[in-house]
């Protein structure tokens, strides 16, 4: 199995789902690369991640400080931002986000 198939498996399970077969325009169910009936999940396999080196950075100075590492990108110009936490942070932050 190609190392984007194996992505793909591995977040439809970490939300108790499976890949799309066909993922992306070929699909007749969905477009999104799962058949989660909630979330529209689109992965990504990159070599080197502009945003890869920037997460570290953070998760880093977390660590230092026993905190969840979370980076937070904004577009200027653009509402909302992008929250990104590694999975293995997920749980965490999923716990302690609405906690205060």
């Amino acid at each position: 199995m190609k190392s984007w198939k194996k992505l793909e498996q591995k977040v439809a399970r970490l939300r108790g789902t499976e890949r799309t077969p066909l993922s992306g325009g070929n699909s007749r169910e969905t477009q999104s690369d799962t058949l989660d009936d909630t979330f529209f999940i689109e992965c990504k396999l990159r070599k080197a991640p502009a945003i890869w080196s920037l997460y570290e950075q953070v998760e880093e100075l977390a660590k230092k400080e026993n905190k969840i590492p979370i980076l937070v990108i904004k577009k200027k110009g653009k509402h909302g931002e992008l929250f990104i936490v590694n999975d293995k942070y997920l749980k965490a932050f999923i716990e302690n986000w609405g906690a205060k």
